[in-house]
This record gives C-alpha cells, structure tokens and sequence, in this order.
C-alpha cells in the first residue's frame, strides 16, 4: 500500500512538474541557483574558455563569473556545491567537442555523437546552452573539417591538424578542470 503511494506521488510530480515548470519539477536534474538564461549561458561560455585553456584564463573568467553570481545575492555552501556540478558538466563538453572533431578529421565530415548532442540537448533543455552557441559548435565544427583556421582564446588564428586536435584531445585533465572549477566558485572578496 505505501508503494502505491509513493509511485502515485512520484507520478503526479511529475506529470505537474511537466505543466507547470515553477512548482520545481520542470527538469529532475538541475538545482542550481535560479539564474536567468542568459546568465546560464554566459557562465556556460566561461567554463567552457577555462577547460579550454585554464591557466591563461581562470582568473578573469572568476572575476566575470562572480559579477554575474553577484547580481542574484550571496550563494550558499548548497548552491555553490550545485553551481560545481553543473560546471563539472559543461566543462566535460570541452572533451566530447574535441573527440568528435578527431573523428570528423578522420572521416572528412562533421560527426555528433550521442553523447555530445545528449550533453546540449540537456545543458538547452537546463537554460544553460543557446541555439546560438549550439550552432557556433556545428559552424567550428565545420571549420575544422575544412581546415580552416580557427580562433583560439589569444585571438590568434590556427589552423588545426590532426596531430594537434589528438594532443588536444590527450591533454584533457579532469582533475585540472575540477581545480579551475573550485577556484572559480571561490568568491574573490
């Protein structure tokens, strides 16, 4: 009987959740902070720049992130700690971006994989990723594959050889991502 219940429960948070978003169902997997859209997908930019290239960029990307956190009041040890998984996630789309790219310079076409259209699909469903900054991804994607030169975060345009895209790939450290997340979610003050 209490069985019953509970899946009754479950359910009609559910299907509520799924109508009305505001009650706090409407995604399962996301309890971070309320932050606008907008300033989701800021921060998912920011994130994205320090797994790319941590040393040279985490510190004004701390100072930028703390102006967004800081226009929706103090963070608790709760949020932060939500706020740090969200990031871990965002910061692991550096790594299936570069995978696929390895994969389009071996085929000679752009490649998608579930597991990276799964991550947007999620991170746009989560306010967290735009329709915008999924077609710059497609549009680089396609500058790779075509041997285009690319711009880096130093402004400096290069062009990306396999060899390069496999050291990018191969270079990819978690646990540096994990520091850069936990300095980044340190407040500067």
């Amino acid at each position: 009987m209490r069985m019953r219940k509970r899946r009754r429960f479950f359910l009609l948070s559910v299907v509520l959740g799924s109508i009305f978003p505001w009650l706090g169902c409407h995604s399962g997997f996301d309890d971070s902070p309320s932050l606008a859209p907008k300033d989701r997908q800021k921060i998912t930019e920011i994130v994205l720049s320090v797994a790319e290239d941590p040393e040279d960029t985490v510190k004004q990307a701390r100072e930028e992130l703390w102006s967004i956190l800081g226009d929706h009041g103090s963070m608790s040890a709760e949020s932060l700690g939500h706020l740090q998984t969200r990031f871990m996630l965002i910061g692991e789309g550096h790594r299936l971006f570069w995978l696929d790219a390895r994969e389009a310079l071996r085929i000679h076409r752009s490649v998608k994989s579930v597991e990276r259209a799964r991550w947007e699909d999620r991170l746009t469903r989560e306010g967290w990723l735009s329709e915008l900054q999924r077609e710059r991804f497609e549009a680089l994607m396609k500058e790779i594959v075509d041997e285009e030169p690319i711009s880096s975060n130093h402004g400096v345009e290069v062009s990306l050889s396999p060899e390069m895209v496999d050291e990018i790939v191969n270079s990819w450290d978690e646990g540096e991502l994990r520091r850069s997340v936990a300095y980044l979610l340190k407040s500067p003050d």
